[in-house]
């Protein structure tokens, strides 16, 4: 299991009564799959503890990935689309309305859906875990098969941060004040309040 699952196979298995239930994730979308292996090469059970296929409890909506790292947890959306990946600001001279367009559709819907996700997360963390600070959600939409412009560095619309694997790896490897019993303590929260789906 524990090769299927990576470093935190452990800690899935202690809050699953199922533990055939912690591959669920596989089954998802190649594009969730393939960025799960990825999340999972950057799990080290001590600064960074990946969780995949989330549901949160009353409804069918799942939550692709969740990373808990020395910055923040990360609630990871995964999608695989063709076309670049671009901001564009559809507003007037008076006003902005940035958009996120992946080729030539607007795909701004998912952004919004990104709010029930981190609602769910918020919950889970419930009270602050570290008195000296709150701890931050970040929102997270990574593309894993699109085009992206030259030189094109991540973005944010309304609060969710647009990504590519790369450089959300990048985000999750950088320091930050939680430590390792922090982040083991907030995982196991998400892992109790949000089960495998």
């Amino acid at each position: 299991m524990r090769t299927r699952r990576g470093r935190l196979s452990g800690l899935f298995l202690a809050f699953s009564s199922d533990p055939q239930s912690t591959r669920a994730w596989a089954t998802g979308s190649s594009g969730e799959r393939r960025l799960g292996a990825y999340l999972d090469s950057l799990d080290d059970d001590v600064s960074r503890i990946v969780l995949h296929d989330r549901r949160i409890p009353g409804t069918r909506t799942n939550i692709d990935h969740i990373a808990i790292t020395q910055g923040g947890v990360f609630v990871i959306d995964a999608k695989t689309y063709t076309g670049k990946v671009r901001k564009i600001d559809k507003g007037s001279w008076f006003s902005t309305d940035v958009r996120l367009y992946v080729g030539r559709r607007d795909r701004s819907q998912l952004v919004r859906d990104m709010a029930r996700q981190v609602e769910a997360v918020r919950n889970a963390l419930g009270e602050p875990a570290i008195a000296e600070f709150a701890v931050p959600v970040v929102p997270v939409l990574c593309f894993v098969a699109v085009e992206w412009p030259w030189f094109a560095r991540p973005f944010q619309i309304e609060g969710v941060w647009i990504e590519r694997p790369e450089s959300l790896g990048r985000r999750l490897r950088a320091p930050g004040p939680l430590a390792g019993e922090h982040i083991r303590t907030l995982a196991r929260k998400v892992a109790v309040a949000l089960p495998v789906a």
